[in-house]
């Protein structure tokens, strides 16, 4: 199995990391050993959300497009996965209790991608007819061929690169159920944040979106926003806060505690979450 943790971009190009990990809103992606090389795909959509009921099928597509100049390589493969509480993602080959990964039929299993010319990527899943309501979740895997390349001092590194593509499946109306039930300031990254503690109660995950209004022991008037991690159905999950100046949505700021929180943040179905809250160290 491989753990992976999350970042943010759609475009990868992975350049002198060992066990590197890209996050795009739900695409993941893994090199081994790597040194110094690259391996630049693009895929949309990032992640597949789908609704079916007992007994029916979904057709889907991936668009893989390839920004280097050679073609690439891929094999493809279902996988299994699970969430840590670090927001880590670990991908499993062997199947797992209650796997739904016998619903899904891939394409093929091996394909070339040529430079700038995107390919459509075909799978279906087929949900049994005695399928009871839940969310099932999977990833569609593109593993890069083992290629060699030169460190310092001469030595052969080995490395590979994947990508893992997650697949929710939502059947028989399985939703989310949200509700925070408590606030916090954790340390993020070196920088005392605020942390809003959500539950669900729900057959599927969900997730926060939407602004918040505040204010700092500064005074200054500031935006919120809540991390777009998924809240898997029946766990609690820490979910941050990032500020930015009103009018600067793309800057992000140091607070400085006390702050002051108010507003309202959405998710599933147009349901929402009044927020009045005051975080203090």
């Amino acid at each position: 199995m491989k753990k992976l943790l999350p970042t943010s971009v759609r475009l990868f190009s992975i350049l002198h990391y060992s066990a590197a990990v890209v996050l795009a809103a739900g695409l993941f992606v893994l090199a081994d050993n790597a040194v110094a090389s690259e391996f630049a795909l693009a895929i949309s959509p990032p992640r597949f959300e789908l609704q079916i009921k007992p007994g029916e099928r979904s057709r889907n597509v991936l668009e893989i497009t390839n920004a280097s100049a050679e073609t690439t390589a891929l094999t493809v493969k279902t996988a299994d996965w699970s969430l840590g509480a670090d927001n880590s993602v670990t991908f499993y080959d062997e199947l797992q209790p209650e796997s739904c990964r016998p619903w899904i039929a891939i394409e093929r299993r091996e394909l070339s991608v040529a430079g700038g010319k995107p390919y459509r990527f075909r799978f279906e899943v087929s949900v049994p007819a005695d399928a009871k309501p839940q969310e099932c979740r999977a990833a569609i895997m593109l593993e890069g061929q083992e290629q060699v390349t030169k460190a310092a001092g001469g030595l052969d590194i080995p490395f590979s690169a994947r990508i893992g593509v997650i697949v929710y499946i939502a059947v028989g109306g399985a939703e989310p159920n949200l509700s925070i039930i408590g606030a916090e300031i954790q340390t993020i990254n070196g920088k005392p944040t605020p942390v809003l503690m959500v539950r669900n109660t729900g057959t599927a995950h969900g997730r926060l979106s939407g602004f918040l209004s505040g204010t700092d022991a500064s005074k200054s008037a500031l935006e919120f926003t809540a991390a777009t991690s998924p809240i898997l159905a029946g766990e609690t999950r820490p979910i941050p806060l990032s500020a930015t100046r009103v009018g600067d949505p793309d800057t992000l700021v140091d607070v400085k505690f006390p702050v002051t929180i108010t507003g309202k943040l959405e998710w599933g179905k147009g349901k929402t979450q009044a927020i009045a809250q005051r975080f203090a160290l």
